[in-house]
């Protein structure tokens, strides 16, 4: 197959701000990670300028980050620190140090569950989302590897497998999108705490969480090997809804529902984890075919040119559950609510970074 557009897109995403917003922000900051992936595998400078520049332009005259509120507690806003690790690395400015700094020091004070796991944010108590593994837990790792005195990983792990205890639905073999311990929501079941369904790009997040962390891992003394049978599992749970095509539903076990759509954010997340998980022997090499299936049946489906513009389609906008505070909309996480409830768009971060973070790991196969 002929990825020409993919290599299209990604020039065109570099080249073109209005393709994204220029804020702290986790979509932003899963795209830096794309192409600080690219560069560390290809050495073009202008990828890596691109994340350089970018971040350089969210700090103000004293050198913050307005955008960062250490009294708000909310995991998204920790996912875009991952991105400064390597920039400190190669810049050594204290700047970038001292953001790391900053949201290291929240999460020793950050809100828990009785259980011990961060929630997902202040205004959603006691609530654990896949999406928050994703963004919490791998920077958490890293600032541990790279700057704390003792190598101790027991808290970070520790949420791994509370994941693992309060998410995983053993009837289905797979992860529900959310859990609330204390029971109050009105999309916890009452008897489990689950929210009523599996969304693919929750599925997705956690499992570029697990795969994620088990690389900043590697070598250190702890371990991690329930994190590979913890990915081994959810992989496992996934291939048995995989359209012929290689996608992945919106509602992952409902394809056969009316209004279900084979989504694209979901699929990509998915086939980033399973082609890097095959790679690093963290899954069976013989996985990279299904991870391969799914870029492939992703980018025939939603990939195309439209006046001169490369567009990805398929993403859903946004999804989550509970109320939003800026609007009061209600995501009650019925079936309609995420087949129905969310838009449709093209060209939506939460798509094109993993399509971009797919692409690498399928560079890094062929000779």
């Amino acid at each position: 197959m002929s990825y020409a557009l993919v290599d299209r897109l990604k020039a065109q995403y570099m080249a073109e701000p209005k393709w994204y917003s220029l804020r702290w922000h986790y979509i932003e900051g899963c795209i830096l990670k794309a192409y600080l992936d690219s560069y560390a595998l290809t050495g073009d400078e202008a990828e890596y300028a691109f994340v350089k520049g970018f971040i350089d332009g969210l700090y103000d005259e004293e050198g913050r980050i307005p955008a960062i509120d250490p009294a708000n507690y909310n995991i998204d806003q920790i996912r875009m620190a991952t991105v400064l690790f390597a920039l400190y690395d190669k810049e050594r400015d204290p700047k970038y140090k001292q953001v790391l700094d900053l949201l290291y020091k929240q999460l020793a004070v950050y809100p828990r569950t009785g259980a011990g796991s961060f929630w997902h944010k202040q205004n959603y108590p006691y609530q654990v989302w896949l999406d928050g593994l994703y963004m919490g837990q791998p920077f958490y790792a890293l600032y541990i590897k790279c700057f704390a005195g003792g190598k101790d990983y027991s808290d970070p792990l520790a949420q791994f497998r509370n994941a693992r205890r309060f998410l995983f639905d053993e009837s289905k073999r797979l992860y529900r999108h959310a859990y609330d311990e204390s029971r109050h929501m009105f999309w916890s079941d009452p008897a489990t705490g689950y929210s009523p369904h599996v969304w693919g790009r929750g599925a997705g997040w956690y499992a570029m969480a697990l795969v994620d962390m088990l690389e900043i891992l590697e070598g250190e003394p702890v371990d991690s090997d329930f994190l590979k049978q913890y990915l081994q599992e959810l992989v496992d749970g996934m291939l048995p809804h995989q359209h012929s095509e290689g996608m992945w539903y919106q509602v992952v076990d409902q394809g056969a529902r009316a209004g279900n759509y084979l989504e694209t954010s979901g699929t990509l997340m998915l086939a980033y984890a399973i082609l890097k998980g095959a790679r690093l022997s963290y899954l069976p090499q013989t996985y990279a075919a299904y991870g391969q299936k799914a870029f492939d049946g992703t980018v025939s489906r939603y990939l195309c040119e439209e006046g001169g513009e490369v567009l990805l389609g398929g993403i859903c906008r946004s999804a989550g559950l509970g109320r939003k505070p800026e609007t009061g909309e209600l995501r009650d996480g019925t079936y309609e609510y995420y087949v129905f409830g969310e838009k449709i768009v093209e060209n939506n971060g939460h798509g094109v970074a993993p399509l971009l973070m797919a692409y690498n790991e399928i560079r890094r196969l062929k000779p």
